[in-house]
């Protein structure tokens, strides 16, 4: 205890260097452990379910394609009838549907599940209970179960709501029970009431419909080899159903890799871009102790004279620079509860499994292990240069400049370590900047605003779709302002609508087995191509006439032509096989190429069906306003709507421009959050070079001294000091564009339109550096250059 009141009592003495020291600590332990939260919580910590490791995704995929899809309702029943290696299998359907009778009609996450569902994720009703199988079934009791946060907000967690009714889409349903506090599925995609899957006559004739999410429980001691070889086996029984799928292979993959996959090299190169900063931090803090250290060399070697050995002083620094650490973790905790905020609000929308991501005691033990290990690295490499051999000459010789050569290379490491993460963060600037820079090929987006428009399928048929449709925008077109205004479904850069359609073209080569060519496609009304902003390029766009009762026609994209059409005319082509077997669609217009995945994938082949030739409810309202905010629009559009149906909500409404820059939400958050990184790591290295330069002034103040006493005149001197600084911010520079040409090689796949070792991105975060090393050597060259050389002399 003593040793440690010693410790606190120094301490509390140089209160400048030990707020520094802590704050530079807190900086790097704070943003290492807000990234590792959001790391683990997505990433690494296991699922929810009991055993998550025994449930596996499956899907599947065409010969010789990357595109994967889930399966139609003939081919569950069939995957279910086939499964050796598995438990059992469930079927998931996230949508939205339309909650009525409660107030106002709201929009809500509904998802069907099969009857195994519960049993599979062997998860219960903490209130009531689950829908049976014998429910599960078309014309069944239709029984639902609430989340826990649904049944607290519409309920006020009344358990009297099990037994009471609940009208999804015009259906009534009875509330059979709640589930627990602590039930999440991401395949849910956080619906808040999961209802019966209850395949219909239709889904069950449809095996060419697939939208249903398959996820399956091993049998114990099976793996995913044995479930592939399952799969395989299956696989030309449920070729023999569907011939377009002749060839396609059924595959199987860990649940937790299947989530978060795409986003572990993402997550994890962040995660390694806030250690640096971490590292950064504690050559600072070594720097300081240093720095320190050397100028209580004396006091240190008459410790070592009145007995205290080598191993007893290193102790006494390191218990210093342990207390320095710990306060710099407790306050990084502090900020890691802050900047936890802040990356759950930069965190793209989508991101599976955020609603997991908090400071849990996993998380503080991290932050405490890093601490203790910032505290050693810091703290161990000065002191044992303060307290090496020669300490004994201090006594005789006076105080020692040897630490200066340490200070210096750690300095140059500070500067090595930011070089590189500055290039990380200037690489993502410049993939962002390129993305913007991607034509759409959508017209002013910033005035086009669109909002979700689900009709419910029990009440709205074939022509009541089309009549509402025709009603509505006539109605809409009236309202002032309105430019023009369309249904859709699908919304360009929008991944929550996104479908594609398998087809063959009349007289075209007959495909490979499981090769059946696919487009994108988005029903759509007239209107469309004038409230998007797609040109049309030939032929005619859609038409009110395009009916029931009139021949089919589709439009086509460029790349569709491109990729399908090369040498031929498109116009009159009818394209075979889009919606059923033996169907047929002429090719009518050809339209302006639209990014419909992604600003860095190219547009892809798209079919536009006219909505009133084959109407679905699954809807969209796009409307393009005369000038300025189209959300000014939205409280006359709500009124048409109600006008129509009280019962339809208008819901998500967003400028097209928002869907657009929604689209760039990781790669701005990857780019935000290195950028930070970045600035606090160029931060911390600056203030590196200003230490040492400082140090190194006050050290050499006599021979400073003498040279002005001898003639030379201040801007020399200062020249003198600020080349000091460059020459290491230089030997730092050029050691870090070694480790970034090495490193940024991980952000490969992060990147667009740049290459990881570009010149320019290299050459301009030198340049930074370089600067932010010369101001930082300007202060103490300038205090140099201010010396008196009388003064200076005398105290010597």
């Amino acid at each position: 205890m003593d040793k440690v009141r010693i410790a606190l009592r120094t301490l509390s003495r140089a209160p400048g260097f030990t707020v520094a020291a802590v704050l530079a600590l807190a900086l790097g332990v704070g943003g290492s452990t807000a990234m590792f939260s959001v790391l683990r919580g997505v990433v690494l910590k296991p699922l929810a379910p009991p055993h998550p490791e025994e449930l596996v995704r499956l899907y599947q995929r065409p010969a010789g394609s990357e595109a994967r899809y889930p399966f139609s309702a003939p081919d569950y029943i069939d995957l279910a009838k086939g499964n050796g290696a598995f438990q059992s299998i469930a079927g998931i359907r996230a949508e939205r549907q339309t909650l009525t009778g409660r107030g106002s009609p709201i929009q809500i996450r509904v998802a069907r599940v099969t009857g195994s569902f519960f049993s599979i994720l062997r998860q219960w009703p903490s209130i009531g209970r689950a829908p049976g199988a014998e429910e599960d079934v078309a014309g069944g009791s239709r029984t639902v179960v609430l989340t826990d946060g649904f049944w607290r907000r519409e309920f006020g967690a009344d358990p009297s709501a099990v037994g009471r009714t609940l009208v999804l889409d015009g259906r009534v349903y009875v509330i059979g029970g709640v589930m627990p506090p602590d039930f999440r599925f991401p395949l849910l995609r956080q619906a808040e009431v999961l209802v019966p899957a209850a395949f219909d006559r239709i889904e069950l004739e449809r095996r060419d419909h697939s939208w249903i999410t398959v996820v399956g429980r091993l049998k114990a001691g099976f793996g995913i080899p044995e479930a592939q070889a399952d799969l395989d086996r299956l696989a030309p029984r449920l070729a023999e159903q569907l011939e377009e799928h002749n060839g396609w292979r059924q595959e199987a993959q860990l649940l937790l890799d299947d989530l978060v996959g795409p986003l572990k090299p993402a997550l994890i190169a962040l995660q390694g871009a806030v250690l640096l900063v971490l590292l950064i931090a504690c050559a600072n803090v070594a720097s300081m102790l240093l720095a320190r250290g050397m100028a209580r060399q004396r006091e240190l070697a008459i410790r070592a004279a009145l007995g205290g050995g080598r191993g007893e002083l290193v102790g006494h620094l390191l218990i210093e620079s342990m207390f320095v650490a710990l306060a710099g973790g407790a306050l990084g905790m502090v900020l890691a509860a802050w900047g936890l905020d802040a990356l759950l609000a930069l965190s793209p929308k989508g991101t599976p499994r955020l609603d997991e991501v908090h400071l849990d005691a996993a998380v503080l033990g991290f932050a405490l292990l890093i601490s203790i290990v910032a505290g050693l690295l810091a703290g161990l490499a000065p002191a044992l240069q303060v307290t090496q051999p020669r300490l004994m000459d201090v006594l005789r010789n006076g105080a020692s400049g040897s630490g200066a050569r340490a200070r210096s290379a750690l300095v140059v490491a500070e500067m090595a370590l930011a070089l590189v993460l500055a290039a990380g963060a200037g690489l993502m600037i410049r993939t962002l900047a390129v993305l913007l820079d991607v034509r759409t090929g959508l017209a002013s987006p910033e005035r086009v605003l669109v909002a979700d428009l689900d009709l419910p399928e029990a009440q709205y048929g074939n022509d009541r779709v089309s009549t509402f449709a025709q009603q509505l925008l006539q109605r809409v077109s009236a309202v002032p302002g309105v430019r023009s205004s369309a249904l859709l479904t699908n919304v360009p850069l929008d991944p929550r609508t996104q479908s594609a359609l398998g087809f063959r073209l009349e007289g075209g080569e007959q495909p490979p087995p499981g090769q059946t060519p696919k487009a994108e496609a988005v029903w759509a009304t007239p209107g469309y191509l004038e409230t998007m902003g797609i040109p049309l390029l030939r032929g005619r766009g859609l038409r009110w006439t395009d009916s029931n009762s009139t021949p089919r026609i589709v439009l086509v994209n460029e790349a569709f032509v491109r990729r399908h059409i090369p040498n031929g005319e498109p116009l009159g082509r009818r394209v075979l096989d889009l919606l059923a077997p033996n169907d047929a669609w002429e090719i009518a217009g050809v339209i302006g190429d639209v990014h419909t995945k992604g600003l860095d994938l190219a547009p892809a082949p798209l079919v536009v069906i006219p909505l009133l030739q084959f109407p679905v409810t699954f809807l969209r309202i796009a409307v393009r306003a005369e000038k300025g905010d189209p959300l000014q629009l939205l409280p006359p559009l709500r009124a048409e709507v109600l006008a129509l149906d009280k019962n339809l909500p208008m819901s998500a409404p967003q400028p097209l421009s928002q869907v657009v820059i929604d689209s760039l939400g990781e790669r701005r958050f990857q780019m935000t959050l290195l950028s930070v990184f970045a600035l606090v790591a160029l931060a911390l290295a600056a203030l590196g070079i200003y230490g040492v330069m400082a140090y190194s002034v006050a050290q050499r103040s006599r021979e400073i001294g003498i040279r002005m006493a001898l003639g030379a005149a201040p801007r020399r001197v200062l020249g003198m000091v600020v080349a000091g600084g460059l020459r290491l911010a230089a030997a730092g520079v050029g050691l870090g564009i070694i480790g970034a040409l090495a490193a940024t090689r991980v952000l490969s796949a992060l990147v667009y339109g740049v290459s990881t070792t570009d010149p320019l991105t290299l050459a301009s975060t030198a340049a930074v550096l370089i600067v932010s090393a010369a101001l930082a050597s300007w202060i103490p060259a300038r205090r140099a250059a201010r010396l008196d050389p009388t003064l200076s002399l005398r105290a010597e």
